[in-house]
């Protein structure tokens, strides 16, 4: 344990940034699940042999959608959370 208030922002912030690691962890495993019922329910519109294609496909899908987004905004906010421990 950091003995002093420099050392313990860093431990903080090193904590911000594996628990969204896990975050993005639960964010893809997610998005993997609806891509698969997607696929399951409509493969002639899901399924694509590109993945660039199949990627613009489940992206007409909202709940994909704002999933997606909400992985962007937590790598934003990831980032963020490191440059501020680089920082310190």
């Amino acid at each position: 344990m950091a003995g002093n208030t420099r050392g313990k922002l860093k431990e903080n912030f090193e904590g911000v940034h594996r628990n969204l690691d896990w975050c993005m962890k639960h964010i893809n495993t997610s998005l993997e699940l609806i891509a698969i019922q997607l696929m399951q329910l409509n493969p002639d519109k899901y399924k694509k042999d590109d993945a660039e294609e199949a990627e613009a496909e489940f992206m007409t899908y909202p709940l994909y959608q704002g999933i997606k987004a909400l992985g962007e905004g937590i790598e934003t906010i990831d980032g963020l959370a490191q440059n501020i421990y680089a920082s310190l």
